[in-house]
């Protein structure tokens, strides 16, 4: 007995390593490759001075060094979060202290929020045929203009009684919403936050444009002090369907440039290549 326990231990640990060796490998291909196509791609802008690419990529390197250090967090999201989850109280907006590294950046239970829309007021046939009144997430509003007077509050509201947009059916602070949430669908944001950068300053695109999207081809490259994020999107054809090849690497200065806030820090970001279905501008 001792001899098979022993046999299935070895053979099991045979395997995870084979596994790890191999998922290893397959990380280590991709960042290489998506790594020399964002050189390139930096290398290739022509409005761009050679002192200003020369920047960008070393800081394209921090950034995919950064990245390192959260994989092993983003990878193993799905196990972890599956075991801590079930024993996080109901109350709490964020994950306990020693599992912080893999909780969400804006909070445990989402992101998003709901308005109440009261029995009494004109658009609540839209959403309801019943009851006192109907949490509608922001995600659901058809139109917000008849809503503006009506309570908006944020999914870590106590008494938000709605559903979560990522989970529908389930509250936001449920389990199975709050697993989807931290465990397969926004991995480790917060460690990438704070292995971000500070924004100190003002922003500029010195190359391409931010009209860019899964419908619009494009890049743009932005600055903020020693900070650099570069974002390209393609159009790309495979077996007779377009997808949409995207490119970003640096700092996440896209998203303090449109929704500018004091004392913004920035995500770290490293994606070489992905792809989304292509969608018509």
């Amino acid at each position: 007995m001792k001899t098979e326990l022993a046999s299935f231990f070895a053979t099991f640990l045979a395997w995870a390593g084979a596994s790890a060796g191999v998922a290893l490998a397959v990380m280590l291909v991709y960042d290489a490759l998506g790594h020399r196509a964002v050189r390139k791609a930096i290398d290739a802008l022509p409005d761009v001075p050679e002192a200003d690419k020369a920047f960008a990529w070393s800081c394209m390197w921090r950034a995919l060094v950064s990245d390192w250090k959260i994989r092993f967090f983003d990878l193993s999201a799905p196990i972890v979060m599956a075991m801590v989850i079930p024993f996080v109280p109901r109350s709490a907006n964020k994950l306990p202290p020693p599992f912080s590294a893999w909780d969400n950046n804006i909070s445990l239970n989402g992101d998003s929020g709901g308005v109440w829309v009261p029995a009494n007021h004109p658009e609540f046939i839209r959403y309801a045929s019943a009851g006192e009144g109907v949490w509608v997430d922001y995600h659901d509003v058809l139109n917000w203009d008849p809503l503006v007077d009506c309570l908006q509050v944020t999914y870590d509201t106590p008494f938000y009684d709605g559903d979560a947009y990522y989970a529908k059916g389930h509250h936001p602070r449920s389990r199975w919403a709050r697993y989807v949430w931290v465990g397969l669908r926004n991995r480790a944001t917060k460690l990438a936050l704070d292995l971000g950068a500070a924004v100190n300053g003002p922003i500029d695109l010195i190359s391409g444009s931010l009209a860019i999207s899964t419908g619009q081809s494009g890049h743009f490259l932005l600055r903020c002090g020693d900070a650099y994020h570069f974002k390209s999107i393609e159009r790309v054809s495979v077996l007779g369907r377009d997808f949409a090849r995207i490119r970003s690497y640096g700092f996440k200065l896209e998203i303090a440039l449109k929704s500018p806030k004091e004392g913004d820090r920035v995500a770290v970001v490293a994606i070489g290549w992905s792809a989304k279905a292509w969608k018509e501008a």
